[in-house]
């Protein structure tokens, strides 16, 4: 590859050390108290009426390719802009809403509704909603226009996005309040589709081109881009004319781009950040910042997103399926999860806290640790003394997901796969390499998605958008377009299943390991933090920090 890239040479060390990774704040925000041995760290709840102002200080690992959130297929530009922008409907957060519930609640649609066939679902818009206040856009008020010309700009484009939207057939503004899509097909779900943050509603000046998605962020949600310094920081404030009355309390939100993760600690303690996310190291760590700072709360979260393991399904040794099912039985996942991780849950394609996941022993029993296996099924596959390849890994997630990478290699060198590591800067990675599938085999995350069908049409369907491991099984196609119409739950849930095992013994590409417990330690003075995992951020509108 003619792309910059930087090999790791030095022996893989299995243990937890005590660097530590630290991710931006939406991908692994929390859902539960997470006091230590020692009782500290305990969330406060109930701190009294939400006080107004405020600036919280985050820090992120890497910056965002581009603002554009349909161009760039990384979580951090979702990250980088998720509170500028709004969607038709949203996924509830709140103190008594479940981390990752797919309860539903309007955003900038006040009601919707669906047809008996399901093909034609309906959004009546809020009145007097206001774009941010900055030109060309000028506050003017959003309409179903920009509706259109948001889901116009995602058809035209390339990308995975696209596949939210390829089953909309036909989309009809009546009035300037009302949307109405058809579908080419029934789908029992549309309306979590909507509400995914690749479905932002952008102004029609910006579709228009009258100014540039990957330098500008202009849109209805409850904070507006005030400045940008690639790689340095991005401050948002305020938006005073947001729809919801009352929101924000933050008066704005500083993020500082800190690559290093003791940085970031270290900036912790001093005051300088209010909160650092996906401590993923030995309980040791956690323990001494909780002792060392007063009043610090910690929340850890049962993970949903997953640690993959990406092999080219149509060309190099990873084409046959007996090779990608020897890597899928050569890799410790408990192992892993123990040295490296503070948690987490062993995982099929569909993430376990989604409806359609199978239960965690047959996902066990169909990936188990098995080195012996794995050595016959590559002498199956013609490989009887393994072969050579490079590990493609970034170092944009953190320094986790290298030693994660190292330890594969361990693994799978134990089976005869030789591996060296290609690290690779998070850019290159997340544009270039992973979708054009510039790779023989691969370690990294998955954005979590919010449906069962999302992570199966787009990643395991020969025509998927995410499709980047090349996967082309004509049977799968089949059960996945079936399962998208059955409105029966019990028989929705076995049809969901039937397709994960199918994968699993089947296709063996994405190979999803697990998905990881993650904590967030935060200040004593910042309340009301209830997110979910689209890594929209939108849960920070109702967030408030104790005022001196």
């Amino acid at each position: 590859m003619s792309h910059p890239m930087l090999r790791l040479q030095r022996s893989p060390v299995r243990t937890a050390g005590a660097a530590v990774a630290a991710a931006c704040l939406a991908l692994t925000a929390a859902c539960g108290t997470g006091t230590d041995a020692s009782g500290k760290g305990e969330i406060v709840e109930d701190a009294g009426p939400p006080q107004d102002g405020g600036i919280l200080h985050t820090a992120a690992t890497t910056d965002a390719p581009s603002l554009d959130i349909h161009k760039e297929a990384s979580y951090m530009t979702h990250v980088a802009v998720g509170t500028v922008y709004s969607r038709l409907v949203a996924p509830k957060t709140g103190k008594d809403v479940e981390y990752g519930s797919s309860e539903l609640e309007g955003d900038l649609a006040e009601k919707w509704s669906k047809s008996d066939d399901l093909k034609t679902w309906t959004f009546n818009l809020r009145q007097g909603v206001k774009f941010h206040d900055k030109p060309p856009v000028n506050g003017r008020e959003l309409t179903s226009a920009d509706v259109k010309c948001t889901v116009d700009r995602i058809k035209s484009l390339p990308g995975h996005q696209l596949g939210l939207v390829a089953n909309v057939a036909k989309l009809e503004t009546p009035d300037p309040y009302t949307v109405v899509f058809t579908l080419a097909s029934a789908n029992t779900g549309f309306d979590q589709t909507m509400a995914n943050p690749f479905m932002s509603i952008l102004p029609c000046e910006g579709t228009s081109g009258e100014f540039s998605f990957a330098e500008e962020a202009i849109g209805t949600g409850p904070f507006v881009l005030k400045s940008w310094k690639r790689d340095q920081e991005r401050v948002m404030e305020k938006n005073p004319d947001y729809f919801v009355e009352g929101l924000p309390h933050l008066d704005g939100i500083q993020t500082t781009v800190l690559p290093d993760a003791q940085a970031q600690i270290a900036a912790l303690r001093s005051g300088k950040l209010d909160m650092i996310s996906s401590l993923s190291t030995e309980k040791r760590q956690v323990e001494q910042l909780l002792s060392q700072i007063d009043g610090l709360q910690l929340r850890t979260e049962k993970g949903i997103t997953q640690t993959r393991v990406f092999m080219n399904a149509a060309e190099g040794p990873f084409s046959k399926l007996e090779v990608r099912r020897a890597v899928a039985h050569a890799i410790d996942k408990e192992g892993m999860i123990k040295a490296l991780r503070s948690g987490g849950s062993l995982t099929g394609p569909i993430t376990p806290t989604l409806f359609g996941s199978l239960p965690q022993d047959e996902v066990d029993e169909l990936l188990e640790y098995d080195p012996e296996k794995a050595k016959e099924l590559l002498a199956e596959a013609g490989y009887p003394d393994g072969f050579e390849a490079e590990l493609v890994a970034t170092d944009g997630y953190g320094e986790t997901i290298l030693r994660e990478a190292q330890w594969i290699q361990e693994d799978l060198g134990k089976v005869g796969i030789k591996l060296t590591i290609d690290q690779q800067d998070y850019a290159t990675y997340v544009s270039s390499t992973w979708p054009e599938t510039k790779y023989d085999i691969m370690y990294g995350l998955q954005t979590p998605m919010l449906t069962a069908d999302e992570y199966l049409t787009s990643e395991y369907t020969s025509t998927g958008t995410r499709n980047w491991s090349r996967v082309n099984d004509p049977e799968l196609d089949k059960m996945v377009a079936a399962q998208r119409v059955i409105t029966d739950e019990a028989e929705r849930e076995k049809a969901l299943q039937d397709i994960e095992r199918y994968i699993m013994e089947n296709v063996s590409t994405p190979l999803p390991l697990y998905a990881y417990d993650t904590q967030t330690l935060y200040s004593g003075k910042v309340h009301n933090y209830y997110p979910h995992p689209d890594y929209s951020s939108r849960e920070l509108q109702n967030m408030w920090m104790e005022q001196e």
